[in-house]
């Protein structure tokens, strides 16, 4: 397991950030008030601010080859104004630069510095209200060579801390002779032509353009870090919900490096899971565990179609408590403007005042969380590089997660997000349960680490295709975890999309509860697969569709098949249950509620009911236990209340009385607690449990929930 040195004092980027992003638009230039700004910020409680430099439109003034400056200004040097009054009272000041395309006009002095589309004609980003912008070749010298001097030139004329830089991929491919000379040179080939830019001809090319991008951010991160270590290089990231490296050779994995921070986009508009923020967070912590992760959102929540106006307030406090209860930063872009006083839609100003407030207030104990929790979901790069897609109707990966994330929040089990490049023996170790939701396209070695932690004693739960494909997303002929899943491969997938149904055998500790029903409901593809273990157990198995009319001839003769969908497996020292459908994904897109009752069973049997938190709160109160600090002895409980009427987006939370959460620790007392934000006053208290070996309960009484409660407590 990566250790940090805690003993290096941190830059202030290593630690808790509360940014604030005003998104200027080029009249608000006009009379920019840097001191009204400094207040509202101090206001708010932020300690950074992104503010516009230069790029497409510059906000200051520079003698470069391509200076496009702001048609509003006059005599202001907003960054100059802004520096001063935000450095006065202790706040950072980071600069947006954006190299992804510029006027005719400019274009015109250095066509050459462009990009070409497969016909030579110059590539363009149209905007149907306004003149397009001609975008330059990721490899130009506009993105480079000159993208640097203009760097240098802010740092030569402006006391800013940091560099944030725009969209710095670019999608689909460049002809310009710069790209067909050097991928000539370095691949010994033509640039590929024809078909479409996400097929897999076009892979080769991806990978070398995914190069170019790596090499570019090392180059620009040096430029920066001239100026000192202090100076921050980030960049807006897209992965996890976003995957952008099929489309621009975005590699979340490889460009995390490069980055002092991470931060990625997450917005209320497309309605993703309430418990998106926190899965987001512990993405990106699992990513860099060393990195301070950071959540962008706000008023893009209504998404880019209606970029100027508020966002639903109650959803998106949640929003924030949720990315807070993971250990998150922010990124706030609640509105666009100078400051509220002027800006069209004030709604949402102030809406994150308290809640960065009560980071700034508690900054060291909510710093360094890790959760301490018993399962971990291992995210694989990929499989959702194969099989995922914006479009969640066709989406065959994080629809998988979002319905398994779905019941572990519901039943309150603690759990971590296992990013790939972080499978190893020692991160399984304290792993109860670990869950493969579809990870189809595992590596020989991934199967080998967790072939062996099954083996030696683990727990596993694994879904639909888990190991069924190549990690280039082809399909194997078999399950290559097949001798852990205790099953083969047909060959044949059943459509279950309509009338599908699963036969329960009869009673089985994984089937407790279904006793008045012998029918399942089923839904979507699913694989017929044999039986192979004298190890295993099939207590549910596949039953052909029954199609409804006429409902005289509505039924088999027999509901039984030797077709498992719930399998159990004794492997080594360990166990496994493998559904060999969509499950999880049935979970999300479905709805039935017999989709989760099966994973709760799973995960009620693997862990015998020994969960580290137990609790009488309804599922809409989602409860994150983490250790604090790196401190073992040191935790953080967290109570976020998404108890609103059934609809989206959350507009009102009912409160939730008497809430009640017993922890199970290894320690011996209570050593003391504090409430860190509350609604009402809550009770803590610790007993030694009689049974368990130096085993403490720590027991938490909230009386009244009615948004977010947390309790930071010690043991020992």
């Amino acid at each position: 397991m990566e250790v940090l040195d805690m003993s290096q004092p941190k830059q202030w980027y290593e630690k808790q950030l509360r940014i604030l992003q005003t998104v200027l638009r080029e009249p608000d230039v006009v009379n920019y008030d840097a001191r009204s700004v400094a207040a509202y910020m101090e206001q708010i409680h932020a300690n950074c601010i992104i503010i516009n430099g230069g790029g497409i439109v510059d906000f200051f003034r520079h003698d470069l080859v391509t200076a496009n400056p702001n048609p509003f200004m006059t005599s202001e040097d907003v960054l100059k104004d802004l520096t001063e009054a935000c450095h006065e009272k202790g706040m950072k000041v980071v600069v947006r630069v954006d190299f992804r395309g510029v006027d005719k006009k400019i274009y015109e002095l250095r066509p050459d510095w462009f990009s070409m589309n497969e016909q030579g004609d110059p590539k363009i980003r149209d905007n149907p209200l306004h003149s397009a912008i001609f975008q330059p070749c990721y490899q130009s010298v506009y993105r480079n060579e000159h993208a640097y001097r203009f760097i240098d030139y802010l740092f030569e004329h402006y006391d800013i801390d940091g560099i944030w830089e725009n969209s710095y991929t670019q999608d689909g491919i460049c002809y310009c002779k710069r790209c067909s000379d050097r991928y000539f040179r370095e691949v010994g080939k033509e640039l590929p032509r024809g078909g479409q830019f996400m097929d897999s001809s076009y892979d080769e090319y991806r990978q070398w353009k995914a190069d170019c991008v790596m090499e570019h951010l090392r180059d620009c991160r040096a430029v920066v870090k001239k100026y000192g270590e202090d100076k921050a290089y980030a960049a807006e990231i897209f992965g996890l919900y976003h995957d952008r490296f099929k489309a621009n050779g975005h590699d979340l994995y490889a460009i995390k490096d490069h980055f002092d921070f991470l931060v990625t986009p997450l917005f209320t508009a497309n309605h993703e899971p309430m418990n998106g923020p926190s899965t987001l967070i512990k993405f990106l912590k699992s990513l860099s565990p060393d990195k301070t992760p950071v959540m962008l959102f706000g008023h893009l929540g209504t998404n880019n179609d209606l970029r100027y106006i508020s966002s639903a307030a109650q959803e998106t406090r949640l929003w924030m408590w949720e990315a807070i209860s993971a250990g998150g930063s922010f990124w706030n872009c609640v509105f666009n403007g100078q400051h509220p006083g002027k800006t069209y839609d004030r709604r949402n100003a102030l809406l994150c005042a308290d809640i960065y407030e009560f980071m700034e207030l508690n900054e060291e104990v909510l710093s360094g969380q890790e959760t301490a929790g018993e399962v971990s979901v291992l995210y694989s790069r990929a499989t959702n590089a194969a099989l995922g897609n914006p479009d969640r109707s066709k989406d065959a990966y994080l629809t998988h997660m979002m319905g398994l994330e779905q019941v572990l929040t519901d039943m309150h089990v603690q759990y971590r997000l296992l990013t790939d490049d972080k499978l190893n023996g020692e991160t399984l170790a304290a792993t109860k349960v670990l869950i493969l939701a579809n990870a189809a396209c595992l590596s020989d070695r991934e199967m080998d680490i967790i072939r062996e932690y099954v083996r030696s004693g683990g727990k596993l739960i694994a879904t639909h295709q888990t190991s069924l494909r190549q990690t280039d997303g082809t399909l194997r002929h078999d399950y290559a975890l097949g001798d852990v899943l205790g099953c083969a491969f047909t060959g044949i997938v059943k459509d279950n999309s309509q009338w599908g149904y699963q036969y329960v055998r009869g009673e089985h500790p994984l089937t407790r509860g279904f006793e008045n029903t012998s029918l399942l409901a089923s839904w979507g593809p699913q694989q017929l697969v044999r039986v192979t273990s004298q190890a295993a157990e099939a207590p549910v198995t596949y039953v052909p569709q029954i199609f409804p009319q006429p409902p005289e001839r509505s039924w088999l003769r027999s509901y039984e098949t030797e077709y498992p969908t719930l399998l159990l497996n004794r492997f080594g020292q360990g166990e496994s249950v493998f559904f060999p459908y969509g499950v999880d994904r049935n979970v999300w897109q479905h709805g039935h509620n017999d989709f989760s009752e099966l994973l709760k069973k799973a995960l009620n049997y693997l862990l015998q009911g020994d969960y580290t938190v137990k609790t009488n709160a309804p599922a809409s109160v989602h409860l994150s236990l983490n250790r604090s600090g790196g401190d073992p002895k040191s935790y953080v409980l967290h109570a976020v209340n998404t108890t609103a009427a059934p609809r989206r987006p959350v507009l009102q939370t009912i409160p939730v009385h008497d809430v009640q959460v017993d922890i199970k620790l290894k320690g011996t007392r209570l050593a003391g607690f504090t409430c860190l934000h509350k609604e009402s006053d809550i009770q803590c208290s610790g007993a030694a449990v009689p049974s368990g070996d130096g085993e403490l309960l720590v027991s938490v009484t909230i009386p009244r929930l009615q948004e977010y409660a947390a309790l930071h407590f010690t043991i020992e």
